[in-house]
């Protein structure tokens, strides 16, 4: 690193990406970015430090071996970096600051703002909602609750199990009964779409959101796996199979680990945590 130089954290974080994901385009992916914001990171990096990080093979990128210590430090350095935010955010007063809250937009559209109006009403308290269905990285401040379906939490997200989501087969009247929509992007990962696999349903197309799935739906594109509670609220569509062998899948509200002792965090899971275990759309615990 040359005497001049300045560590920038975005920097870092898209070698990083690159290092665990192979290649540029799946370290934009997992970023939320683009391949060409990727690339000008990483060539800021090197121009900076005067150090080449990646060789480029014909399987993607590889990073040089002599560059494996300095890998290690930047993960180091992220990761207190991570902490120390993460514990400043804990310690604030109770309504200073936006209240960071990512969900899934079909829980961002249908479920979640009655229960976050509330939530504001009693408390003051200002709310963002990133409505995202590939999962944010809490450990990087990008919010500091989540709201969402899965199987499993990572180890170092402290959430709790409020409610089943169900799944249905739906489709618009006189929709071809051999056509499907597919399941693609974070989708692709789910319950719903290995119950396609193990079928074999191919589809006439996909999309990357229950939402435009279900308005495709509508619009008599092929018949669709949807979130009950999608399903059975969207104009023009009827249940073909309101119960399919889905395997339910968890609704879990959670925070860092980091975040245990902070008050306002504790307060807004608990008030979603006993809404979300009631609400009609879900199956309780």
């Amino acid at each position: 690193m040359t005497k001049n130089a300045q560590i920038r954290w975005d920097d870092l974080d898209c070698v990083l990406a690159v290092v665990d994901h192979g290649s540029v385009a799946a370290a934009a992916r997992a970023l939320g970015v683009n391949h060409a914001t990727v690339l000008r990171h990483i060539a800021d990096f090197e121009a900076r430090s005067g150090l080449r990080m990646f060789d480029k093979t014909t399987r993607g990128y590889r990073i040089s071996p002599d560059r494996r210590a300095v890998v290690e430090a930047m993960r180091e350095a992220t990761e207190a970096l991570g902490h120390v935010e993460r514990l400043v955010e804990s310690a604030r007063p109770s309504t200073a600051g936006i209240l960071r809250l990512t969900t899934t937009d079909t829980l961002a559209q249908y479920v979640l703002p009655p229960m976050l109006a509330e939530y504001q009403h009693d408390t003051g308290s200002a709310i963002g909602i990133l409505a995202e269905n590939a999962h944010l990285d809490l450990a990087r401040m990008e919010a500091q609750v989540t709201v969402r379906p899965a199987l499993t939490l990572p180890p170092e997200i402290d959430g709790a199990k409020v409610a089943y989501l169900r799944f249905g087969v739906y489709a618009a009247e006189g929709t071809d009964g051999e056509k499907w929509l597919g399941l693609a992007g974070p989708l692709g990962r789910t319950s719903a779409a290995a119950w396609m696999r193990d079928r074999r349903y191919t589809s006439v197309a996909q999309a990357e959101s229950f939402l435009v799935l279900a308005a495709m739906a509508a619009a008599g594109m092929g018949k669709v796996v949807l979130p009950n509670f999608v399903g059975d609220a969207t104009p023009g569509l009827r249940p073909i199979d309101p119960a399919p062998d889905i395997a339910p899948v968890p609704i879990w509200v959670g925070a860092h680990v980091d975040f245990s002792r902070s008050g306002r965090i504790r307060r807004i899971r608990g008030h979603l945590e006993a809404r979300l275990a009631t609400h009609p759309a879900f199956v309780p615990i």
